[in-house]
């Protein structure tokens, strides 16, 4: 399994509040049907987050996958354009990382 992160710095001009709907209430309608898509999850930074200057970015997304492989042929579809187009509406950079996660429970 892979899982890709994405860092997403919302386009100049745009509102955190804007931004955050863009991406989670209308690219999730094209972004959630990616072929092979695992599990999806988006997070946006909180207003006191701010509070601590401008952020080098606005929010990640983590995507799973069964592997690499899977991962750019899904980019590759269709869908996987039309979501890549879509994104470049908000967000002024994306950066992706390929991870391979690790799980580390709290010890107790």
């Amino acid at each position: 399994m892979v899982k890709l992160i994405a860092l997403l710095k919302r386009k100049p001009g745009l509102s955190m509040e804007e931004f955050k709907r863009l991406w989670v209430e209308e690219h999730t309608k094209i972004s959630a049907r990616l072929p092979g898509l695992i599990d999806y999850r988006i997070n946006i930074a909180i207003p006191e987050q701010e509070l601590a200057g401008e952020l080098p970015y606005d929010g990640t997304a983590e995507l799973w996958f069964e592997s690499v492989e899977a991962m750019r042929q899904s980019f590759a579809s269709e869908i996987g354009q039309a979501a890549g187009a879509d994104a470049d509406k908000f967000a002024d950079v994306r950066i992706h990382i390929y991870t391979e996660e690790h799980i580390i429970k709290p010890v107790k």
